[in-house]
């Protein structure tokens, strides 16, 4: 087909969906720019420039300038077409689409260093792997708000590889190892087992320490475990207290071991974890494998168990 034959096609598209929509009374083909705008500045403060944006959201330069600056005499876009203010509001950059030295967000970065601590990966041991850095660099990039794209990549890289393992398995010496987790304990920093790798890079999202941090379960079992006590949950537990309090003191105390109660049962571990899991498209067998049970087992539990979600 050639190229003159495949634009006739396109704008036939085009036109033939434009009369479908104005027929149903949908046809909206510009929208205002303003929300645009606001996302495409806070792309451009994560570090993307605006011709990275323009090859990664697929929308010409052009249409950039005229959201961001106007034209000669003219101010900036009141209203975007449909079809740019899509594809613009649906990007977002992931640490693959930056160029090597684009300056961006080091809050993915400085959590993977400081887990890397945790597991006695000290400064010097991390730069024989990521030699392009300073040990420096790596020092200060667990405190630091920004670092460069590359250098992002390659801890990223490095933490994939190891983190499921102490450092003295990958020929880092066991008192230097020592040493550093005991620098990352007293300056509470956080393993990684508390991080989820899909918004590890996410500066909104939290630790979750038990499964269920930001709930009053997940208070009491951070209590019960021993483990290090979390902002959400204490919030939370706070909040079930000032929920709670008006109750006659019995039905308080019962509450109060129901809820402590919920925290110790694997029972209701089980079947909250059988729940998270089929939201998440596993079906019953899956969700058995995965928690190392039975099918029955796990279906015992759900009926065991079946307002979990509102006891927690």
């Amino acid at each position: 087909m050639s190229t003159e034959q495949a634009v006739r096609d396109a704008t036939a598209r085009w036109m033939r969906r434009r009369r479908r929509l104005i027929g149903y009374g949908q046809w909206q083909p510009f929208v205002d720019a303003e929300p645009v705008r606001q996302h495409v500045l806070a792309i451009r403060g994560a570090g993307m420039s605006l011709k990275n944006l323009c090859t990664a959201a697929g929308v010409s330069k052009a249409t950039l300038d005229h959201l961001l600056y106007g034209g000669t005499g003219y101010p900036p876009a009141v209203r975007i077409r449909t079809e740019s203010a899509t594809k613009l509001l649906e990007f977002w950059p992931t640490l693959d689409d930056y160029v090597d030295g684009a300056v961006i967000d080091a809050t993915g970065t400085r959590r993977r260093l400081r887990a890397l601590a945790t597991l006695g990966w000290p400064a010097v041991a991390i730069h024989q792997r990521i030699d392009f850095v300073s040990v420096k660099t790596i020092e200060n990039g667990r405190y630091g708000k920004q670092v460069t794209a590359r250098f992002a990549r390659a801890v990223r890289n490095l933490y994939e590889s190891v983190s499921d393992s102490k450092a003295e398995n990958h020929g880092v010496t066991a008192w230097v190892a020592t040493r550093c987790r005991n620098h990352a304990a007293g300056s509470n920093w956080l393993p990684p087992q508390v991080w989820d790798d899909d918004t590890i890079d996410d500066p909104a999202a939290i630790a979750d320490w038990t499964g269920a941090c930001g709930t009053d379960r997940g208070w009491w079992m951070h209590t019960l475990q021993k483990l290090p006590m979390c902002s959400p949950c204490k919030t939370a537990h706070e909040q079930w207290k000032a929920d709670h309090k008006g109750l006659p003191r019995d039905d308080y105390m019962a509450a109060l071991a129901a809820s402590r109660a919920s925290a110790s049962s694997r029972g209701v571990d089980i079947a909250h974890d059988g729940r998270e899991l089929m939201r998440l498209g596993c079906d019953y067998e899956q969700a058995a494998a995965r928690l190392g049970i039975t099918r029955q087992h796990l279906q015992q539990e759900l009926q065991r168990h079946p307002a979990l979600a509102k006891a927690a």
